[in-house]
């Protein structure tokens, strides 16, 4: 009878210590409350950490394992560097149209005088053409030259600021898109975040 008691509690001692290390380890997983905060361990090979979810307001002490706290925390990092980084944009638009108006204007003037500069050019050619006397030859080809010098200047400078103005608005069309585009990418660093963190994995 001692025998069967004996073999009786120690096939009880037995199947408690095989029942409990898996029961003990089938309690940690993702959202699995905690107690010690910062403990860690490790389960099937997989690394957790008793901490609170960075993605959740007032959290409470829960297992998370190491990717689950690299996910979230890389997404709390990009969704207050993205704040960041749209105010600055947001900042540089006015600078932007500010740029845009000037440059606009300077166009306008330019505009102006490379058009006066092409009317006088003809008319000392058609003058030039017209002329008889070398003396007056000589001056009028010193016009024309001068004109012309003036027409490819004004040209230049007329070119240099389309471009200008182009990668100003280029500058403005991703000032203004970029948010829009950090916001997906924040949108997808939360999805993919929340699917590493899922409860129970």
């Amino acid at each position: 009878m001692r025998k069967l008691v004996s073999i009786s509690v120690a096939l009880f001692v037995v199947a408690g210590v095989m029942t409990a290390v898996p029961a003990s380890a089938a309690t940690i997983s993702n959202g699995v409350k905690c107690t010690k905060l910062n403990q860690t361990t490790t389960v099937s090979g997989r690394k957790y950490k008793c901490a609170k979810n960075p993605m959740i307001t007032n959290a409470k002490m829960t297992w998370l394992s190491n990717d689950c706290l690299i996910a979230a925390n890389n997404f709390v990092k990009a969704r207050r560097d993205s704040t960041a980084i749209s105010t600055k944009y947001a900042e540089q638009i006015p600078v932007i149209d500010l740029g845009i108006a000037n440059e606009t204007a300077n166009k306008a003037e330019i505009q102006l005088k490379l058009d006066e500069s092409n009317l006088r050019l003809e008319a000392a050619k058609v003058k030039l053409a017209a002329a008889k006397g070398d003396a007056e030859k000589k001056i009028l080809a010193t016009a024309v030259s001068s004109w012309t010098s003036a027409v490819r200047a004004y040209t230049s400078k007329m070119n240099s600021i389309i471009s200008s103005i182009r990668n100003l608005e280029s500058a403005k069309t991703v000032a203004l898109s970029q948010p829009a585009r950090l916001a997906t990418g924040i949108t997808s660093s939360k999805e993919t975040a929340q699917l590493i963190c899922t409860k129970g994995l």
